[in-house]
């Protein structure tokens, strides 16, 4: 036994210690992932779906990362050296296909979930690691996966802390994480029951369920990290303007709740959205605020790179599962952020354009909520838009500005041209579009050949009283 624990401790410090990056063990944990996906298909002898995919594989990332949290916690660890660890280890996770097949003859033995219909069945699974079948739900392979690993982590936690207690209660934590993992269905079923919900075809809520945790797992390792790190980053995001996106987002989800009531309803699927909307909220805030602490010419972060690539990777997944109108005016809104803030154009240090790429990126991002509850993107209000672009473009430059004299001379400007606009359209409503629009654009055309100072009032006059010439000459 001494022996045998020698080697184990040996092992761990050989694994913790590895000087490779840690961004080849990420590698690794999608290399193991997808060779266990593949044994697992051959085991169960099943016929696979992408969805089916990226269920598994959110399950598994789900597992990896609740057993990081759980022995950052009791162990004391660094985070790097356990992240090492558990990633090294998931390699244990091939064991259980490979086992089943030799137990079955080459026959399938069906892992899925545990079959539980109530809470005695729950005490009976949990007691006896699986259930009464072995070969369906916890398979012969799973469990003795499960022993395994447990013995592991209590020989972790108690060669770290040297105490039996306290690596019995994380085997006992563990165990009961991997468990619960097993009950997903019957958790949410008891969700689903709560709310008074209906499953549709093509239902997706236990994918969505395991992003979600996944998501917030990821959150609470990088956190447990680099907390400071997170608090800087959220500090430089501009969260005046995140209130005011937010109130697009929820505006342009209501239009399209209005004008295409049948197109969403909120089911056990549609349920995890709003969580997972917060959370792609929350990294577009990050990722904001990563970008602007480059203007500070700081050396707080050695891997933006690495960080940006994460925040973006997680935005995509989280809108790609949702729908793939959430994921098109995501990546649209995201495009639009790169062109103000990333190199080679970093458009946000050019006066005007900037502004209407600002303006812009408002527009996406009521397009977003108004995508994800069900409406075409094409199906919003071509007025509603233009309105949209000309009120924020003109907004942010008022605020940029920050002159009261400026403000107020381009408040009055706006005032004579809307009234000469629609005096001229009381006079005879009957003239054409394209009239319209050279009539509303003479004033400032004249303010601006008379006075170079008047170039941006110009600017800020001809976008919103175009709005008011389409919303007035509708063909």
């Amino acid at each position: 036994m001494k022996k045998i624990q020698n080697i184990f401790v040996e092992t761990v410090n050989k694994i913790e210690n590895n000087n490779a990056p840690f961004k080849r063990y990420i590698f690794l944990f999608f290399a193991i992932l997808v060779l266990r996906l593949a044994l697992e298909f051959f085991s169960s002898n099943r016929l696979f779906t992408f969805f089916d995919v990226m269920h598994i594989g959110l399950w598994f990332v789900f597992i990896v990362t609740a057993f990081l949290l759980q022995l950052l916690l009791y162990s004391g660890e660094d985070t790097i050296k356990v992240a090492k660890l558990v990633i090294t280890c998931f390699t244990i996770a091939l064991t259980a296909p490979v086992i089943d097949l030799i137990v079955s003859g080459g026959h399938s033995a069906k892992m899925n979930y545990l079959s539980i219909n109530s809470f005695k069945d729950v005490l009976w699974a949990y007691i006896s690691i699986g259930g009464s079948s072995l070969t369906r739900g916890a398979t012969i392979g799973i469990r003795i996966e499960i022993v395994l690993l447990v013995i592991a982590c209590f020989n972790y936690v108690y060669t770290k802390q040297k105490s039996i207690v306290k690596g019995l209660v994380a085997s006992f934590s563990i165990y009961t994480v991997v468990f619960l993992s097993g009950a997903i269905p019957f958790i949410l079923g008891m969700i689903v029951k709560k709310f008074n919900l209906h499953y549709q075809a093509n239902d997706q809520s236990t994918l969505l369920f395991l992003l979600t945790i996944d998501v917030l797992f990821l959150f609470l390792i990088v956190a447990k990290r680099s907390i400071g790190k997170i608090l800087f980053i959220l500090k430089q995001a501009p969260w005046a303007s995140f209130l005011i996106a937010l109130t697009f987002l929820i505006h342009g989800a209501k239009m399209a709740l209005k004008d295409y009531p049948l197109n969403w309803t909120l089911d056990p699927t549609t349920l995890f959205w709003f969580p997972l909307l917060v959370a792609l909220c929350l990294c577009f805030m990050l990722y904001i605020g990563l970008v602007n602490t480059k203007d500070l010419n700081t050396n707080y972060f050695e891997n933006v790179f690495y960080i940006e690539n994460t925040l973006l990777l997680l935005i995509l997944l989280i809108s790609a599962l949702l729908s793939a109108r959430t994921f098109f005016t995501t990546a649209l809104l995201w495009g639009i952020l790169f062109l103000l803030y990333e190199k080679p154009l970093r458009l946000i240090k050019i006066p005007v354009l900037k502004n209407l790429l600002i303006a812009m990126a408002f527009v996406a991002i009521n397009l977003l909520g108004f995508s994800t509850f069900g409406a075409p993107m094409v199906g919003i209000s071509k007025h509603i838009l233009l309105l949209m672009l000309s009120g924020v473009f003109v907004s942010s430059i008022m605020i940029e500005k920050k002159d009261a004299k400026f403000v107020v001379k381009t408040l009055l400007t706006l005032c004579f041209l809307l009234s000469v606009f629609l005096f001229m359209y009381d006079v005879s409503g009957q003239l054409h579009f394209n009239y319209w629009l050279l009539i509303t654009a003479l004033p400032p055309l004249i303010f601006f050949w008379l006075k170079h100072q008047y170039k941006q009032l110009f600017i800020l006059s001809f976008f919103p009283l175009s709005a008011l010439v389409l919303l007035t000459n509708v063909n």
